[in-house]
């Protein structure tokens, strides 16, 4: 008689699902900062609401493709994605967008997350 080993699918780590959660919180700000802007209920300097929306649809793009990323685990592609997102973020002078791309970038390097990506790529 042989025995069945079922293999569990690897839990997500708490770094990932932080990037993850920030990716999309950056996605809704955008679009919010977009709307107070073009309406007029909120004044910045210099801040042009197409460049905001622009990068808010940018946004959209990268989370899809860094879940995906994700999924087939390629480690290298999500943190290309993750540098792009901070290119991205330049036009409109996004401080957020820096923020969350940098301690981003910095948590793909966590151990967990690493490990992640090595069992999802098998």
């Amino acid at each position: 008689m042989d025995t069945v080993t079922l293999q569990t699918a690897p839990q997500k780590p708490i770094a990932l699902r932080v990037i993850m959660v920030s990716f999309l919180l950056k996605v809704f700000i955008a679009f919010g900062l977009y709307y107070a802007v073009s309406s007029g209920k909120l004044e910045i300097p210099n801040a042009n609401p197409d460049y905001i929306l622009y990068t808010a649809g940018i946004y959209i793009v990268n989370l899809v493709c860094m879940i995906a990323s994700a999924l087939n685990g390629k480690l290298k592609l999500f943190r290309a994605i993750i540098l792009f997102d901070f290119i991205a973020s330049i036009p409109a002078k996004a401080i957020i967008g820096f923020i969350m791309a940098t301690y981003s970038f910095g948590l793909t390097f966590h151990p967990k997350v690493k490990e992640f990506f090595k069992a999802k790529a098998e």
